[in-house]
């Protein structure tokens, strides 16, 4: 006898307690693993995709050949279909227990560290331990429905167990018919969108019919139930492009993908009930679904990809437009980004000065800290309201760009990675052209008066900080993380602004207006509308330069920032005073090669961050993005010049 005639032969007691219950689920589970078993060295021909097939046809065979055995397997089947098709596991397995995007996580994630319920008590659970590979759902699929036919037609002539398993699944569609009109309602009150007459919603109309069928049992489903399921997901579909426009709440969010799961499963268990389908193709279906949908549900990573996508696909597109402003194509363009970045560099210049100022007060902690991010915060919203440019905040806004240029094509990708480059470079010249002066000056001028605001050893301290030989790079690397860090705090509070309609409500706030007067509110509603993004970006950054170091501190972690304008700012204000104590020519290299390497890493750290968040948001493969990073390297070597000389040919409009 093989194993799979043993296994059909066990014996199980037809008691319905729990010890029979678990032996038939244990039964089953068995069963399950001799259809999923690695291919035999006689199933080599085989094709992966029909094994599953392959083995039913042979299952069939055996069963067909054996009466009593085939007898025990259709009696073994049917308690455990009596005891795991009940309406509460057809409407929760492989679904969301709560509305709550909290407490899904919650769930979840103790769900990772209690102990799993027991197989013979949820649907869900058995599912997960047969099933433990996304991929098998894609088995399932191939299944010949034929095949699966005959194997469902064995429980055909029990009828008492038909009825009972249509009654359950009535009884599932009215209970998940209700949850979706509920949530309907629920996002439509997200987005003011709350019908006053909800009796017009498919959502209302679909929860009457089966109401009625369910007072009634009729246990058939027509065409116009099913209808009105197509009537809900358009309807789906409409207001989730509305909340598109109108910001990405992550609990709606959420609210919609709980909806477009309910409603996938309220259609395929109507389908059961409809005899437009046959059984074995809907039963395949469902199947392979609550395979997906019990991955799914047990998946942190899923949960969160699936939930902050939309999110972070407005971010990506939001920097994407931004993006675009900051990269150059003609003369004119090169020429004004070069002027506003030595405007940013002044800028930057007297930021540096400040900060020295500030550091001779001896302030220490958070007062350190705060005073350091009001510096630099009111710095970089100086530069912005002055249409200046700092260079390193453009990497994280040109990625998303060019992730943008590589979906249409990889030659319009190359045009702008040529320019991004260019830009890139010139800005950063044009920032590095106009503090280093200003903050040299200002210092050799200082020690001319006979008043240095920096002492010779606080000189040298800072001369070395950006010395090529010690930690330099590591900081640089984490302050183009934290660039990256404020790109996406803009982006959140964009989002924010708009989801909650704040420039509306500051624009037709009554107490506002009486106080500041009608225009002045609503210049002020506009310019919030307007300049959330760089506001956000340019506050959360000065505030992430000033008080990260702080924290690293208190929390006794080496870990600092260097940020390429600052430090190149730091090392001219301390070069007159480690001239005069006789600093050495090797050691003003080392420094100096220290600040390109710092600006080589602030800007590429934190383009390769941004970039990597815009591929995976826009799809764009990563071998796109390594050809094009091989492409701009060998263009780089071969042509530096194009750097510096940009093409003397406009940009066409399209």
């Amino acid at each position: 006898m093989d194993i799979l005639s043993t296994l059909l032969s066990q014996k199980v007691s037809t008691q319905q307690d729990k010890q029979s219950d678990f032996e038939r689920v244990f039964w089953f589970v068995n069963l399950m693993k001799w259809v999923q078993r690695p291919r035999s060295a006689e199933e080599k021909n085989t094709k992966s995709e029909t094994v599953y097939t392959v083995r039913i046809k042979y299952l069939l065979m055996v069963l067909n050949n054996n009466p009593s055995i085939k007898e025990n397997f259709i009696h073994n089947i049917r308690l455990l279909l009596l005891k795991l098709s009940s309406p509460g596991q057809l409407t929760q397995a492989g679904l969301p227990e709560s509305s709550s995007f909290i407490q899904d996580f919650t769930h979840r994630l103790q769900e990772k560290i209690i102990p799993k319920k027991q197989l013979s008590e949820d649907l869900s659970t058995l599912v997960y331990e047969i099933f433990p590979q996304e991929e098998e759902s894609l088995y399932l699929d191939f299944i010949e429905a034929d095949v699966l036919g005959e194997l469902l037609g064995f429980f055909q002539p029990d009828q008492e167990l038909i009825q009972k398993l249509k009654l359950d699944t009535l009884t599932s569609c009215y209970i998940l018919s209700h949850e979706v009109l509920n949530h309907s309602l629920m996002i439509q009150k997200e987005l003011d969108l709350l019908n006053n007459q909800p009796q017009a919603l498919p959502e209302f109309r679909l929860e009457g019919l089966l109401r009625q069928k369910q007072m009634h049992q009729e246990k058939m489903i027509t065409e116009v139930e099913l209808f009105e399921v197509e009537a809900i997901e358009k309807n789906m579909d409409t207001l989730f492009a509305q909340m598109k426009d109108r910001g990405v709440k992550i609990q709606l969010v959420y609210l919609f993908q709980i909806q477009k799961r309910k409603i996938n499963r309220l259609r395929t268990l109507l389908q059961f009930l409809s005899d437009e389908i046959p059984i074995a193709l809907t039963f395949r279906y469902f199947v392979s679904q609550l395979v997906l949908e019990t991955q799914h549900q047990k998946s942190l990573k899923s949960f969160f990809s699936e939930n902050l996508a939309l999110l972070t696909d407005r971010i990506v597109q939001t920097h994407s437009h931004i993006g675009e402003h900051y990269v150059t194509f003609t003369w004119s363009d090169f020429h004004k980004m070069f002027r506003n970045a030595l405007g940013g560099g002044g800028v930057t210049g007297f930021t540096v000065i400040v900060k020295h100022m500030i550091s001779d007060l001896k302030w220490v902690g958070f007062i350190k800290g705060l005073a350091d991010s009001l510096n630099y915060s009111t710095s970089f919203m100086l530069i912005q309201m002055l249409g200046w440019t700092l260079a390193t905040k453009q990497p994280s806004m040109t990625a998303p760009y060019i992730a943008s240029a590589l979906q249409t094509s990889t030659t319009e990708a190359r045009k702008s990675i040529i320019a991004l480059l260019r830009t890139q470079f010139i800005a950063v010249l044009g920032n590095l052209t106009m503090v280093f002066p200003v903050c040299f000056l200002f210092s050799w001028f200082c020690i001319y008066t006979g008043r240095p605001f920096i002492s010779e050893h606080e000189s040298l301290e800072m001369f070395r900080s950006t010395n090529i030989l010690g930690p330099s790079a590591l900081y640089a690397a984490f302050t183009g993380v934290l660039l990256f860090m404020a790109s996406l705090i803009a982006g959140w509070f964009e989002n924010w602004i708009l989801v909650n309609r704040v420039d509306k409500r500051i624009k037709y706030n009554d107490r506002l207006q009486k106080y500041f007067g009608q225009n002045r509110v609503q210049r002020f509603s506009e310019f919030l509308k307007e300049k959330s993004n760089p506001l956000a970006a340019n506050i959360s950054l000065g505030f992430l330069l000033g008080f990260v170091p702080q924290i690293m501190k208190f929390l006794n972690i080496p870990l600092e920032t260097r940020h390429v304008t600052l430090a190149t700012g730091g090392f001219a204000s301390a070069l007159p005073a480690a001239l005069r104590s006789g600093v050495s020519n090797m050691e003003i290299f080392n420094s100096a090669s220290g600040i390109l390497v710092i600006g080589f890493l602030n800007i590429t750290v934190s383009f390769s961050i941004a970039f990597l968040l815009a591929s995976i948001s826009s799809k764009v493969k990563f071998r796109s993005f390594w050809r094009l990073l091989k492409w701009s390297i060998h263009f780089i070597l071969t042509k530096p010049w194009l750097l510096l000389v940009p093409e003397k040919t406009k940009r066409s409009d399209g």
